[in-house]
C-alpha cells in the first residue's frame, strides 16, 4: 500500500506561506510547470503498459509534493540514534527515543507557533515544532529500516522516493552492515541525493579506529552510490548535552563538549549550505529521478513485450508459410483426387457415345418407339452404377482432405504450444488441440458441388 501523502490535509493546504512558489522566479515557475505536465504524460504513457497502482499514485504524489517545501527525510536502521540526530539539530529532546521498535510511525516534523501533535488519516504522527527553520523545511523521521517489525521498512521504502534530500544515519559501532547495504541500494535506485551521517563516533576513543571507520564508510558508499558520498562523522548525543547546557536558547553552542560532537559542520551543511536555491535545485531533480526509475523499469516489460511479440510475429509468418505450401500441395494433390471422379464421368460418357452409336441406327427404329424400353437400357448401359461410383471416390475425397488438414492442424497447434511454453506465466486461457470438423456437412458441401 502507498501511504497517502499527509501534506495535502488541513492547515498546511490552506496556508498559503508554505508553498514552493513563493521562493520561484517566473522561469523557475514555468519548469515546474513543464515538469507537472510532463509526469502527467508519463502517467498516462504507463497506465497503458499496465502499471500498478502504487506507481501511479507514486506519480500523482510527487506531482503533488512539487508545490510543497523541501522534504529532507532521514533513514537508518533502528538504534543507530536517528531520533537523537533529531533532537540534536532541533536543539531540544522533543522526540521519544525508544529501546525497542515498538511503533510504526512515520513522524512529519513541520513549523508551529507552538508544539502540537496529531495523526494524519494514514496513521503518520505530523509534528509542528516552535523551530524557525522548520519554515522552510518539512523533515521525516522514518522507523528502523532492519525489518525486526517489517512494516517499518515497507514503511520508510515507500516513503524515500518522495524525499528531496536523503540522510542515512548509520552508527559507529556497526557501520554498513548488510542491511543497511542493501537498503542503501533501494535508495539508490530512485536517484537520490544522500548524506551518510555516522552517529556515536564518541564510543570510538582511538582516533586511528575513526579514521579507519570512515574510510570503510567511505568505500562502501563509493561502491554502493558510484559516487564518493558526503559524510558527516557526529555525536548526537554530545550535541544535544552542548544545545541544552547553552547558555542562550538557539544561539550556536560553545565549549569542549559541542567540539567533541562534530555536529557544527554537519548542522553549518542543512541550515546555511542548503539554501533556497540547492533546496530548490534537489526539489525539481526528485520529480527526474522517480520518473528515470519507472522509465526504466516500464522501459523493461515493454521490451520485454516487444521481443516476445517479436516471436509471436515470426511464428505467426512460420505458420502462414507453412499454410501457402500446405495450400500448393493441397492444389496439386487435389487434382489427382479430383480425376478419379472425372474418370468415373469420362466412362459414363464413353458408356453413352457406343450406346447412341448402337442404338440409333435405322435396324432398330422401332425399338426406338418404345421409350421405356430405351430409358431403362440406357440406365443399365450407360448410367449403370456411375453414382455410386461418384460416391464413393467423393467420400474416398472428403476423408483425404479431413486427414490432410487434420495432421497440417496438429502440426500447427504442436508448433504454437512450443512457442507457448517459453511464455507459460504470460498465458491468457490455452491452445485449443482438439480438432473440430463437421464431416456431413463437408460431404453435403462437395457432393452439391
Amino acid at each position: 500500500m502507498l501511504l497517502t501523502h499527509p501534506f495535502d490535509r488541513g492547515a498546511f493546504q490552506k496556508d498559503k506561506r508554505y508553498r514552493l512558489q513563493r521562493l520561484l522566479t517566473q522561469e523557475e515557475d514555468k519548469l515546474l510547470q513543464r515538469e507537472l505536465t510532463l509526469l502527467d504524460e508519463l502517467r498516462a504513457l504507463i497506465v497503458q503498459v499496465d502499471a500498478s497502482a502504487q506507481d501511479l499514485a507514486l506519480l500523482k504524489t510527487v506531482a503533488h509534493q512539487m508545490k510543497e517545501l523541501f522534504l529532507l527525510v532521514v533513514v537508518g536502521e533502528f538504534n543507530a540514534g536517528k531520533t537523537a540526530f533529531l533532537n540534536a539539530l532541533l536543539g531540544e529532546k522533543l522526540l521519544m527515543e525508544g529501546v525497542t521498535p515498538t511503533t510504526s510511525h512515520i513522524h512529519i516534523l513541520r513549523y508551529g507557533e507552538q508544539f502540537q501533535q496529531e495523526t494524519t488519516a494514514d496513521d503518520s504522527l505530523l509534528l509542528h515544532l516552535p523551530v524557525e527553520w522548520l519554515r522552510d523545511i518539512n523533515l521525516v523521521d522514518t522507523p528502523g529500516t532492519n525489518a525486526v517489525v517489517q512494516r517499518h521498512q515497507e514503511i520508510t521504502e515507500e516513503f524515500v522516493p518522495r524525499s528531496d534530500l536523503v540522510l542515512f544515519v548509520t552508527s559507529a559501532d556497526r557501520p554498513f552492515s548488510e542491511s543497511e547495504r542493501v537498503f542503501l541500494e533501494r535508495i539508490r535506485q530512485w536517484s537520490k541525493k544522500i548524506i551518510v551521517i555516522v552517529n556515536k563516533i564518541d564510543l570510538v576513543e582511538d582516533a586511528a579506529d575513526r579514521q579507519r571507520i570512515l574510510e570503510f564508510v567511505r568505500e562502501n558508499g563509493r561502491a554502493l552510490l558510484s559516487a564518493d558520498p558526503q559524510i558527516f562523522a557526529v555525536s548526537a548525543r554530545k550535541a544535544l548535552q552542548a544545545k541544552q547546557q547553552s547558555a542562550v536558547k538557539g544561539a550556536q553552542p560553545q565549549g569542549d563538549l559541542w567540539q567533541a560532537s562534530q555536529f557544527a559542520p554537519l548542522e553549518n551543511y542543512i541550515l546555511q549550505q542548503l539554501d533556497d536555491r540547492e533546496r530548490l535545485r534537489l526539489k525539481l531533480e526528485t520529480p527526474l529521478g522517480v520518473a528515470t526509475r519507472l522509465i526504466e523499469y516500464y522501459m523493461q516489460i515493454v521490451n520485454e513485450r516487444q521481443t516476445i511479440l517479436k516471436g509471436d510475429f515470426e511464428t505467426l509468418d512460420t505458420i502462414e508459410g507453412q499454410l501457402l505450401a500446405y495450400a500448393d500441395d493441397m492444389h496439386r494433390d487435389f487434382v489427382y483426387q479430383r480425376s478419379r471422379v472425372d474418370n468415373v464421368l469420362y466412362g459414363m460418357a464413353e458408356r453413352g457415345d457406343r450406346f447412341f452409336d448402337d442404338t440409333l441406327r435405322i435396324a432398330r427404329i422401332l425399338d426406338l418407339v418404345n421409350t421405356e424400353k430405351v430409358r431403362g437400357e440406357f440406365q443399365r448401359e450407360v448410367v449403370a452404377d456411375t453414382s455410386r461410383e461418384i460416391e464413393r471416390h467423393v467420400s474416398g475425397l472428403i476423408d483425404w482432405v479431413v486427414e490432410k488438414d487434420y495432421r497440417q492442424w496438429r502440426s500447427v497447434v504442436e508448433y504454437i504450444s512450443r512457442r507457448a511454453q517459453q511464455h507459460v506465466d504470460r498465458m491468457v486461457g490455452s491452445v485449443n488441440s482438439e480438432f473440430e470438423i463437421n464431416r456431413q456437412n463437408l460431404l453435403a458441401s462437395v457432393g452439391r458441388n
